[in-house]
C-alpha cells in the first residue's frame, strides 16, 4: 500500500516537473512598447504607475524612451539607447541598435527600477571596540580571582 502511494507519487512529480520548470517562461520577452505607453498616458514623468500584464503585476515609473514605430524590431526592452537617446534629444526619430536602424520616437512610458550607479563607496576604518573588563559598582576585581556572575540573593520565607 504504502509502495504504490510513494510510486504514484514519484510518478506524478515527474509528470508534472515540466510544467514547474516553465513556470517562468512569462518575463522572457515581456517588451511589449504599446503597453509600456498606454500605462503613462496622461501621466507626468516620475509619476509612479503599476500595472498587470501576463500574470505579472509590475511597478514602476513614467520615464521618457524610445520606443519603435515598428511592431517587428527586435528589441528586448532593456537596451541603454532606448532610454539614453531621449535624454540627450527628445526629438530623436531614429537609434542605432546592434547596427540597425530602427525609426520610433521619444515617448513617456513606463520603466521598472534600475539600481543608479553610485560613486563606489569610500572605504572607512571602522572602529572596533576592544571588549574591556569594567568593574561593576560594588565590585572589587582583584588579580588572580576568576570574574564571577553576581547571584540574586535567595528569598527566605518569613514566619
Amino acid at each position: 500500500m504504502n509502495k504504490n502511494f510513494l510510486l504514484s507519487s514519484i510518478l506524478c512529480g515527474l509528470c508534472l516537473a515540466p510544467f514547474a520548470a516553465s513556470a517562468n517562461d512569462k518575463v522572457e520577452k515581456v517588451y511589449n512598447a504599446q503597453k509600456y505607453q498606454q500605462v503613462c498616458k496622461g501621466k507626468s514623468q516620475g509619476a509612479p504607475v503599476s500595472f498587470a500584464y501576463r500574470g505579472i503585476i509590475w511597478n514602476g515609473t513614467c520615464e521618457p524612451q524610445f520606443f519603435p514605430s515598428s511592431k517587428n524590431a527586435s528589441i528586448t526592452g532593456d537596451e541603454a539607447e532606448l532610454n539614453s537617446i531621449c535624454q540627450s534629444d527628445a526629438n530623436a526619430t531614429s537609434i542605432n541598435i546592434e547596427g540597425m536602424a530602427i525609426k520610433g520616437k521619444c515617448a513617456l512610458g513606463f520603466m521598472a527600477p534600475r539600481p543608479t550607479s553610485q560613486p563606489p563607496m569610500q572605504s572607512q576604518p571602522s572602529m572596533q571596540s576592544q571588549p574591556s573588563m569594567q568593574s561593576q559598582p560594588g565590585m572589587q576585581h582583584q588579580p588572580g580571582m576568576q570574574h564571577q556572575m553576581p547571584t540574586q540573593p535567595q528569598m527566605q520565607p518569613q514566619p
